[in-house]
């Protein structure tokens, strides 16, 4: 699949999430970079919906950081799982973002939100059968024409087993990736989350993801839902990484340790100072793995 000239992230690159809130800072921490390594993340990842209207200032801030970070271009409402044809306005819209941006990464989720011309603000469960297979081949396949290039799909949170699942995520996933040469996007946090939720071993479905196929890494915070019985696991990003999710980000990383990281923090979305934090704890994580190694970016 082509990936078309634009920005590129360095080996092992660490990134955020772009709040407007952060733009003015951002930019001046751009600009003192060079003297001050480290204090700057190293690409912007943006969900695309939040840009696709935009225009005056909001495009020109937006340009104006496209020269100072690569970008990264994260979709949450294509809906590549809905058995109703991708909303072509909606992907038009898309494609006219990455053609302007030139992103270095186009990703999306293994969900679905949209029926009957109704969109939902969540992304909800596809089930793993042949049809759905079809289905998310399908709809892969033509924004990849589209775009003209190779979009990342992402691995779920998961808070409640389909019965009428036939394929194991991990199965589902290496199909997909074999019929559409797509890539995917390994969200540490969801792969955590879909484990406690769904007592899976975790260990056996790492030993099944397609690694060669990952491009690029997600981490973010997650609160427990106490109500629930049992507890659920709520894939939140309102909060720092756990413990836990950093853990299981070292082992991960073993497998692609030149991927890029984006640390992700949707609500309750903190000072830049304080994400920044979270970025140096990801470069340290990195290097407490890979210094004997010899594998540092």
């Amino acid at each position: 699949m082509h990936q078309p000239s634009g920005s590129v992230l360095g080996k092992g690159a660490i990134g955020i999430g772009l709040k407007y809130q952060h733009t003015e800072a951002l930019l001046e921490r751009a600009l003192q970079a060079d003297g001050h390594p480290g204090s700057a993340p190293d690409f912007l990842e943006l969900h695309a919906e939040n840009y696709m209207n935009a225009g005056g200032p909001v495009q020109d801030q937006l340009a104006e950081l496209a020269r100072h970070y690569p970008l990264s271009v994260h979709g949450v409402g294509l809906s590549l799982g809905s058995a109703e044809e991708i909303d072509s306005f909606h992907l038009e819209r898309l494609n006219t973002l990455v053609e302007n941006l030139s992103p270095a990464l186009v990703s999306e989720h293994l969900a679905w939100s949209r029926l009957r011309g109704q969109s939902y603000n969540d992304l909800l469960p596809v089930p793993l059968i042949q049809e759905s297979l079809d289905i998310m081949c399908a709809n892969v396949d033509r924004v990849q024409q589209r775009l003209g290039r190779q979009i990342l799909v992402e691995n779920p949170s998961l808070y409640i087993h389909l019965d009428i699942n036939t394929f194991s995520e991990t199965d589902f996933l290496n199909l997909m990736v074999e019929r559409t040469g797509c890539g995917l996007l390994f969200d540490v946090n969801n792969a955590f989350i879909s484990a406690s939720n769904m007592g899976r071993d975790l260990p056996a479905y790492l030993n099944e993801i397609p690694w060669h196929a990952v491009g690029e890494w997600h981490l973010a915070g997650h609160s427990l839902d106490t109500q629930a019985n049992p507890p659920l696991c709520i894939d939140d990003h309102g909060s720092p990484v756990k413990d836990e999710v950093w853990q299981l980000y070292q082992h991960a990383i073993h497998q692609r340790p030149e991927l890029p990281t984006l640390i992700e923090w949707d609500n309750n979305v903190p000072s830049l100072e304080r994400w920044m934090e979270e970025v140096t704890l990801a470069h340290h994580h990195r290097h407490r793995v890979f210094s004997t190694a010899g594998a540092l970016s």
